[in-house]
Parts: C-alpha cells; sequence; structure tokens
C-alpha cells in the first residue's frame, strides 16, 4: 500500500509537474511563432498562465517532500539537536494544522468557481482550485510526515 501511495504522490508531484512544464513552453513556443508569423493566437497565452500556476502548486508540494522551502535557520541551527527536532516537529504540525484551515473554504469556492470559464479555452477555474487543494493535501502529508520522523529523532536519541 505505501508503495502504490508512494508511487502516485511521485506522479502527481514530479511527472504532472514535468508535464505542465512541458505544456507551457510550447504554448509560448506557438504564442511566440504565431505572433510573429501569423495571426497572433489568445489560447496559448491562458493554457501557458494555467500551467504555470499547476507548476507552482505541484512544486510547492515538491519543496514540502524534500524540505526545501525557504528557512531563516541561522538561530535553529545555534539550538541543540534535541531542541531542534521538537521545534521542528511543532512547526510542521503547526504548518499542517494551517494548510488543513484551508480545505474547507478551498472546496467550497472550487464549487462556487465550477460555472466560471477560462476565455478562450473555457476551461472550468475550479480546475486550478483542484491543483490548489491536491497540493495542500500533499503539503499537509509531507509536513505530518517529517513532524512524525523529528519526534521519532527525538524519542531515539538520533542526530
Amino acid at each position: 500500500m505505501g508503495g502504490a501511495l508512494d508511487r502516485i504522490i511521485r506522479l502527481l508531484e514530479e511527472t504532472c509537474g514535468v508535464l505542465a512544464l512541458a505544456v507551457m513552453f510550447v504554448s509560448i513556443v506557438v504564442q511566440v511563432i504565431f505572433r510573429y508569423l501569423f495571426t497572433p493566437l489568445v489560447w496559448p497565452f491562458e493554457l501557458s498562465i494555467y500551467m504555470y500556476i499547476c507548476l507552482i502548486y505541484l512544486g510547492a508540494a515538491l519543496a514540502a517532500r524534500h524540505d526545501s522551502h525557504v528557512a531563516f535557520d541561522v538561530l535553529f541551527n545555534a539550538l541543540p539537536v534535541p531542541v531542534q527536532r521538537v521545534l521542528s516537529a511543532g512547526l510542521r504540525v503547526f504548518g499542517a494544522a494551517v494548510l488543513a484551515t484551508l480545505i474547507v473554504p478551498g472546496i467550497q469556492f472550487m464549487r462556487q468557481s465550477h460555472i466560471m470559464r477560462s476565455a478562450s479555452l473555457h476551461i472550468p477555474w475550479s480546475f486550478l482550485v483542484l491543483v490548489y487543494l491536491v497540493s495542500i493535501v500533499l503539503m499537509i502529508g509531507h509536513l505530518a510526515a517529517g513532524a512524525v520522523r523529528d519526534w521519532r529523532g527525538t524519542r531515539t536519541g538520533e542526530s
């Protein structure tokens, strides 16, 4: 079960992120070619913006997985390792709790925005909100897993 779930998470974060980047790149190239050689198109710009938003949200989840978000850790690194682990676990739980508070309003907004469509591609705005919600759930999972790792390290005395 854990292996299958991990593969699904990697698919969402890595493969879908790479696909979003590729689609964004191709749509920008198409837009530039048509702008300078033919009649300008509107839909490639819109598609590139949608893919960029997907890339941002999936990248945030991937950064949470690899513990790569920006951190100001000068004071944190000066603390003893056991204190760092307890503080890190607490901050991860706090971050997961803050993200969890965004789920219900996100679902409500997704339901409300489903009737709104993009101007040229007619993609429901709820698609972007769905990507947002998926990334929140992934980040909560990564933060919770990190908190458990930190807490276990504190309990076993690992450094």
